[in-house]
């Protein structure tokens, strides 16, 4: 596993080796998350946020954007090279350009006004120190500190009351999955 604890530089430059070789990596998350890591493709970094596309069983599942400091290190060694093999032999690696073009990695602020621009329902885990929380749904305001996020759970039912979620809590936002892009069609209010 590549550590951040060399420095920020080399881990940096780490990232941006995977990013231009499209290597299939597997990122490993810091201890207050809820995760241990998520496996993909690095599509861009920042100096807060790396964008990866999410894989399941050799598909591509959408974009997760993960703050760095939430980032324990990557791994780019035999079991990821080989699935980085099948999915190349296979035609499976598509990225969309423009979404990852019209996608904000400046700040928490521009990252979801990005989101809510492009119109992605997105899904927001975070954490308090009392507990882990699951938002899923549409962005509809953000402020400099925190997003609200129309939450639905999982009937479909809109919740009565919006999330606000403050962005030092945030561990991880997906965009762009399957589940979210086929759930709110089925949404009831």
């Amino acid at each position: 596993m590549a550590e951040k604890n060399y420095s920020d530089k080399e881990f940096k430059q780490t990232i941006q080796n995977h990013i231009d070789k499209t290597h299939y990596v597997k990122v490993f998350f810091s201890e207050e998350c809820p995760e241990e890591f998520t496996s993909g493709f690095i599509l861009n970094v920042s100096e807060n946020f790396l964008m990866i596309q999410e894989s399941h069983n050799f598909t591509l599942d959408g974009i997760k954007i993960i703050p760095y400091n939430r980032i324990e290190g990557t791994r780019h060694k035999k079991f990821e090279k080989t699935s980085e093999k099948i999915f190349s032999e296979e035609g499976l690696i598509k990225f969309n350009q423009k979404i990852i073009s019209n996608t904000s990695l400046k700040n928490f602020e521009s990252l979801f006004k990005s989101l809510k621009k492009q119109n992605f329902h997105c899904i927001v885990e975070s954490s308090t120190k009392k507990k882990n929380i699951f938002s899923i749904g549409e962005i509809l305001e953000i402020n400099e500190k925190s997003v609200v996020i129309k939450n639905y759970d999982a009937t479909g039912k809109i919740e009565k009351t919006p999330d606000r979620i403050l962005f030092k809590n945030i561990n991880f936002i997906t965009f762009n999955d399957l589940y979210s892009l086929t759930f709110r069609k089925y949404l009831k209010e």
